[in-house]
């Protein structure tokens, strides 16, 4: 498995210990909460992505985003991807839920239905896209550490130079446990850039 060359130790653990709903309470009831009315995602935590992707963008052939848009078009990480991607940039979402609303093949803007732990399958139904490799890959789906480390397995696929973003790294298990595992003289790691709302993280290899 991809996490095994890439993490220092294995931070699974069992479910009770890896409970999202409790992660998020706690995170509502401390001391920065009150600053950050709820939305989908913060404008900070938008300006970040934008930040990071910007780097890679004028040479980016491909965008793979796992969790597309929960409630707000204009305060998601989509948005940004695509009001910043270049025309020829294909950009491909992975969601649970149909998402196909916000398919538009003149733009090169695609999602697949289903289980981001379904990479075999989804990665053929990319691969029918003519995407092989992403140069940016933005992980903000379901938030438990198994589910990271299943949705961590695209990486397999990143170009080189290319960008692992993860959303949530202030407010879920998955993403905040993940990121400090990841092994650092493997990876230029950002654990958070957002520390004091909903947090953004990225990672890129050496």
């Amino acid at each position: 498995m991809q996490w095994e060359n890439d993490l220092t130790h294995d931070i699974r653990t069992t479910p009770e210990n890896d409970n999202t709903d409790r992660w998020f309470a706690a995170f509502e009831a401390g001391p920065y909460r009150s600053e950050y009315p709820w939305v989908e995602m913060s404008e900070s935590n938008r300006n970040s992505i934008k930040e990071r992707f910007l780097t890679v963008r004028d040479h980016a052939k491909a965008i793979l985003e796992i969790g597309v848009v929960q409630h707000d078009i204009n305060a998601s990480s989509y948005i940004v991807f695509k009001e910043n991607k270049k025309l020829e940039t294909v950009y491909i979402g992975i969601d649970v839920l149909d998402k196909t609303h916000l398919d538009d093949a003149a733009n090169n803007i695609h999602t697949v239905r289903g289980s981001s732990s379904d990479l075999e399958d989804n990665m053929t139904k990319i691969r029918a896209l003519g995407v092989t490799e992403f140069d940016f890959i933005f992980i903000d789906g379901e938030h438990s550490l198994n589910q990271v480390y299943r949705d961590w397995e695209y990486t397999r696929f990143l170009a080189p130079g290319g960008i692992v973003g993860f959303h949530d790294v202030s407010t879920h298990p998955g993403p905040t446990e993940f990121i400090k595992a990841i092994d650092k003289n493997k990876w230029h790691v950002i654990e958070n850039t957002c520390p004091r709302d909903f947090g953004t993280g990225f990672a890129w290899r050496k």
